[in-house]
């Protein structure tokens, strides 16, 4: 268990869930209106947005929101890889689905920074499903980079 001091929901529309030793969800049931353009299935949601704090290197903490989103309003969002099993996870399916070229860019894409300057290796890997039904996945490397808006993201594979 984690020796940080975890505030309490701060709403009583809130409630905390544990679902795992380092897992824990805090849901905000307050109703807002769907600002997006995203469509929940009939029987699921869909993920709009992700917060995250990462942890950096030097122990400070930087914030990132990860807003899905899209004019299109098609979620073709599939993950976030976010540590090396993850990444072994997504190589090995990779290997067999697509080839152990396309596997060995995503091992070598986690494994190395994204450019010489960099201060560090990529925090996560975001997946997106092909547009096609031959179609090979997306992957993103993520916030690694020095200057996160001088480079057009693009797919590794």
């Amino acid at each position: 268990m984690s020796t940080v001091l975890r505030k309490p929901p701060t709403t009583r529309n809130s409630e905390e869930k544990r679902i795992s030793k380092d897992i824990n969800l805090i849901y905000d049931f307050t109703e807002k209106p769907n600002r997006t353009n995203l469509k929940a299935h009939s029987d699921r949601a869909v993920v709009a947005k992700l917060r995250a704090d990462l942890v950096l290197p030097n122990n400070k903490i930087l914030t990132v929101d990860i807003d899905f989103d899209s004019t299109s309003g098609y979620h073709d969002n599939t993950m976030v890889v976010m540590d090396d099993f993850g990444v072994e996870m997504l190589v090995t399916a990779f290997a067999v689905k697509y080839g152990q070229q396309f596997a060995d860019k995503i091992s070598n894409a986690w494994a190395e920074k994204n450019h010489q300057n960099d201060p560090r290796k990529p925090t996560y890997l975001l997946v997106q499903k092909p547009t096609t039904h031959d179609g090979l996945p997306q992957v993103f490397v993520a916030c690694g980079e020095k200057e996160h808006n001088k480079t057009k993201p693009q797919s590794i594979v």
